[in-house]
């Protein structure tokens, strides 16, 4: 486990602590977990060293009963990832979305051929973006801007929000953000979730791994009540009425409980790097022909390696920084037709078919932005996303099997992806009449700041993209365990 250094943490609570916004966008840009002025209030650094004091007493205490701690909190981690009675009406986990027999991430083929986004647990619900892998997604950095490139790198989540500066780790602020994120768990409190895992068939090891402590809340007696309401994205982002030293408690156990996700997510149970590829580096395989020119595109004409960096120890092969590579957008995209109150009286797209979604430009200009001088770089990120892993791209339960690709899931194989990338700027727009793909491309969803250096014009033959396809199944894990 990587455990979070005391000041960065001190200094990220000093930034990400503002209170809920009934007027902020929601998902798209608030603060990855919004505190009560209670805790506001409360010492930062008193916090933050209650954790890393019980963290490193239970790393201590495992070395002491010959176990091994990372071992057993990646198990645990994983329950945690895939129990649904963490959502409001248990019927969502966060392997709901993550689907493992595709690389952790859209696994459900029906959903990625109507819109790319997953519904949540309130079912009616769907948010703007397709779910990236949470496998390698804990080899993020804190996000942080390069004066030396002039861009940004670090965070998870398509627009970087989960910034890393509230817990010390971006995989631990993205893991707390489902749980109540309307879209997705929508618990209406995180220590709802603090709640959930006591009751859980694994509550005893939790308490065992961070000590009785962990979960030792005085709750009150309507907590079942208030914790079976959905969220609905208004300024009471905690209606459990805990005293100030149970909600202090209940922080510390959410945060716990994001450190023991993000541990499954950097094992080998989330991130093995098990790919042919790894074989191949180690000199224990040897690519096809095939595979061998598209690696060779991949890291020379096809430009891909200059964000999907494919050199280094480890290899995740994204360098986690964010791009505009024209994107069209997505008309099927449910969250669009979205724009009224539903039965919880949210509106969850109050732009309806107007919107735009700004990725990293958005959350820099917007109040979620933890760093007030980041403001001032948000125009030119405006349709900026995440570079993703290319790990598990091409990793499905079946041949022909639809995937989300892009923020939006515009994309459902990787043949049709590379062509884009490969002739975007070569075929003209889509008028009436034109097919999309053969004879034309849609307008990008957000026309600035694309980039025109390493996509769009590639120059490549139907035959090289093809090879380009293959290489990338050979990022898939499971060639050797």
């Amino acid at each position: 486990m990587r455990l979070a250094t005391p000041m960065a943490a001190l200094i990220a609570w000093s930034f990400a602590l503002p209170g809920a916004d009934a007027a902020c966008p929601g998902y798209l840009v608030c603060p990855a977990v919004s505190y009560p002025a209670v805790l506001r209030e409360a010492p930062a650094r008193a916090v933050v060293a209650g954790v890393d004091a019980e963290e490193a007493r239970a790393v201590k205490a495992a070395a002491g009963n010959g176990i091994n701690f990372g071992q057993v909190v990646s198990r645990l981690g994983k329950a945690l990832a895939f129990d649904r009675s963490l959502s409001v009406r248990g019927s969502e986990a966060c392997a709901s979305c993550h689907g493992e027999a595709a690389g952790f991430a859209g696994g459900i083929a029906a959903f990625a051929r109507a819109g790319g986004v997953l519904p949540g647990d309130i079912v009616w619900r769907t948010g703007p973006r397709a779910p990236l892998s949470l496998a390698y997604a804990a080899y993020a950095p804190v996000l942080h801007y390069r004066a030396q490139t002039q861009d940004f790198a670090g965070g998870n989540f398509w627009d970087s929000r989960a910034t890393g500066l509230l817990t010390g780790s971006p995989a631990v602020d993205q893991a707390m953000v489902p749980l109540t994120s309307p879209f997705e768990m929508a618990l209406p409190d995180v220590a709802c979730a603090v709640w959930h895992v006591g009751q859980a068939p694994y509550g005893p090891l939790f308490r065992k791994v961070w000590g009785l402590g962990s979960l030792a809340i005085a709750w009150p007696a309507d907590t079942a009540q208030v914790c079976a309401r959905p969220n609905d994205g208004g300024a009471d982002q905690a209606p459990l009425h805990l005293s100030p030293s149970a909600r202090a408690r209940a922080v510390l156990s959410a945060r716990q409980i994001g450190q023991t996700i993000e541990t499954f997510e950097a094992s080998s149970l989330a991130s093995p790097f098990s790919a042919k590829f790894d074989a191949v580096r180690a000199g224990a395989a040897r690519f096809t022909p095939a595979e061998a020119r598209g690696f060779a595109l991949f890291t020379g004409r096809g430009k891909c390696s200059a964000c999907h960096v494919a050199t280094g120890s480890p290899v995740v092969f994204t360098a986690f920084t964010s791009a505009n590579i024209g994107v069209p957008r997505n008309p099927d995209l449910p969250f669009l037709s979205e724009s009224v109150a539903d039965r919880a009286h949210y509106v969850a797209n109050p732009a309806g078919e107007g919107f735009i979604d700004e990725g990293l430009g958005g959350f820099l200009a917007s109040d979620g932005d933890p760093d007030p001088q980041w403001k001032r770089q948000a125009q030119r990120f405006m349709g900026a996303f995440q570079v993703p892993t290319l790990r598990n791209v091409a990793l499905a339960p079946r041949p022909g099997f639809a995937r989300s690709y892009m923020h939006n899931g515009y994309f459902t194989d990787l043949k049709t992806l590379v062509h884009f990338l490969n002739t975007r700027d070569v075929l003209p727009r889509c008028g009436a009449g034109g097919e999309v793909g053969v004879t034309c491309w849609p307008a990008p969803e957000q026309p600035r700041n694309v980039n025109v250096t390493l996509t769009g014009r590639l120059g490549l033959s139907d035959a090289e993209e093809r090879d380009l396809v293959t290489f990338l199944g050979t990022l898939n894990d499971g060639f050797f365990l």
